[in-house]
């Protein structure tokens, strides 16, 4: 069930659209656009376009969705043909800066296992670690995130062989009611329908639901956390009862209030 979101035009109302230097930067944002639009095309015969994660030019002949990943406003997205080896929470100080939130939630995959599903001209990426490297559209030194750029979703750290994406960002239903209309809609197709969507690279979820249906709504289970790392470093005390490392896993152990 896939939830990205339809483009929207949004316009601050707190903005007089009649002054002149409000007119003026209206044009340069425009202008920018088509700049993009311009670019967008010389991206896609780019190297680093057919290297994994990415894969633009690959045939789809051989792959099978089995989850799809997709930012807040859709422009970018990607694909996962198998379940992730493991899901953490940590709770460096990194993590918790570039997310703006007390955690990351990151599930990891191998390159292999991901490619880009959409057009990668809103791509961003960003290397966080050492010295800094300006958000860019193109790669940035290894390891960076990779977010979209036009809306600043944060998508996956890539490293040299795995990448961590962030469960929030995998299509899957959050209420009943999402459970429920995704199941009717299914059940509205005709076989052969539902059989074309099962090949489609774009329908996602489909290993981790009974029938072709969702079962209930809510974090899928192979993306639950099985630890908390760098805990010494976190903003709120987490009682779920995970491990938590001091470090990186396998250091210290520590409960859930220490210090």
């Amino acid at each position: 069930m896939s939830t990205a979101r339809p483009d929207v035009k949004r316009v601050r109302s707190d903005q007089d659209h009649s002054k002149k230097s409000t007119k003026d930067n209206e044009d340069k944002r425009q202008k920018s656009e088509s700049k993009d639009d311009e670019e967008k095309e010389e991206n896609k015969d780019v190297d680093w376009l057919n290297e994994q994660p990415f894969r633009a030019n690959e045939s789809w002949e051989s792959w099978t969705t089995v989850w799809r990943q997709s930012c807040w406003c859709g422009k970018v997205a990607f694909v996962y043909n198998a379940d992730p080896l493991q899901a953490k929470i940590c709770h460096c100080e990194d993590c918790q800066r570039l997310h703006g939130a007390p955690f990351q939630h990151a599930a990891v995959f191998k390159k292999e296992m991901v490619r880009l599903d959409s057009d990668p001209e809103w791509l961003g990426f960003l290397s966080a670690h050492g010295e800094v490297h300006p958000l860019s559209k193109t790669p940035t030194p290894i390891p960076h995130k990779i977010s979209c750029r036009a809306c600043g979703s944060p998508l996956m750290d890539q490293g040299n062989n795995m990448i961590m994406a962030f469960p929030p960002t995998f299509e899957w239903p959050r209420t009943n009611k999402e459970v429920e209309e995704g199941n009717s809609k299914a059940g509205d197709k005709d076989a052969g329908e539902q059989e074309k969507k099962e090949d489609s690279h774009a329908a996602g979820g489909e290993g981790h639901k009974r029938n072709g249906k969702w079962e209930r709504p809510g974090l899928p289970d192979v993306f639950k956390p099985q630890c908390h790392i760098f805990y010494e470093r976190r903003v709120v005390d987490v009682a779920d009862g995970l491990v938590k490392w001091r470090g990186h896993k396998d250091t210290e152990k520590m409960e859930d209030n220490q210090r």
